[in-house]
């Protein structure tokens, strides 16, 4: 249970929540009908929004 709180605690663990939630709902409502090109710039800025978590990422998620 601990650790459970440690990782909600992680924007990075957070983001990727968020991500499933928002794969899960696309799935099954097609919320955003975009074409495969605006995809592509999706996950292009998925990728930049992950690389900059890691970045100010300044400790273990064990010692939040």
């Amino acid at each position: 249970m601990n650790t459970i709180l440690h990782l909600l605690r992680s924007r990075t663990v957070l983001f990727a929540l968020l991500l499933a939630v928002l794969s899960v709902v696309q799935g099954y409502v097609a919320l955003l009908p975009i074409s495969p090109v605006e995809q592509m710039y999706v996950g292009c800025a998925l990728a930049v929004c992950i690389t900059v978590l890691r970045i100010v990422t300044t400790q273990p998620v064990t010692a939040k």
